[in-house]
């Protein structure tokens, strides 16, 4: 039976450490089930989720310290469940976008509300960029977000433009067909 850890590293950005952390978790026996990656500020970026067998992710932990050195990475493992036997809530999966003026705090006030409706963030992500015609530093933030079942989602969706009205945004908040 397997089982899983959430192996995480960053470092600065090179040509090769997807195939450095690929080998370290397969040169132990393990698969990379699931995975994120991005390089961010120079900075590259991983969050994978491992499966193996008890001992063969028992190696891979005592040699972390080893592949930490030898990569230049930080590197954090830790344990995880078996996403297949995830007890998960029946919800709705929603898309939510949002464009804006870039200010401090836009992203918190919109996270507030998704967090008083017990929406649950399962994917977020944010880039800044010029705008086209005057330069001026426009954000844009993508989200998959789960709505539970006992959730309206029109309440949630009039909460958010309602926020979207006073902080001067433009949202898009809709099921995904998934």
């Amino acid at each position: 039976m397997a089982s899983f850890r959430i192996l995480s590293a960053f470092g600065p950005d090179q040509p090769g450490i997807v195939r450095q952390v690929a080998g370290f978790v397969a040169e132990h026996g393990c698969n990379i089930e699931d995975s994120r990656m991005a390089v961010l500020g120079g900075q590259f970026a991983l969050m994978t989720l491992v499966s193996g067998a008890g001992e063969d992710l028992e190696r891979l932990a005592a040699e972390v310290a080893g592949f930490q050195d030898s990569s230049g990475l930080k590197v954090v493992l830790v344990p995880a469940q078996d996403p297949r036997q995830l007890q998960v809530a029946p919800a709705l999966p929603v898309r939510l976008e949002l464009v804006a003026m870039d200010a401090p705090g836009i992203l918190v006030r919109i996270a507030e509300v998704l967090e008083r409706h017990q929406v649950n963030v399962e994917n977020l992500e944010s880039h800044l960029f010029p705008a086209p015609a005057s330069g001026t530093t426009v954000s844009s933030v993508k989200m998959k977000v789960s709505v539970p079942q006992q959730v309206n989602l029109n309440t949630v969706k009039d909460d958010l433009n309602t926020l979207a009205s006073e902080i001067n945004v433009d949202i898009l908040f809709q099921p995904v067909h998934e």
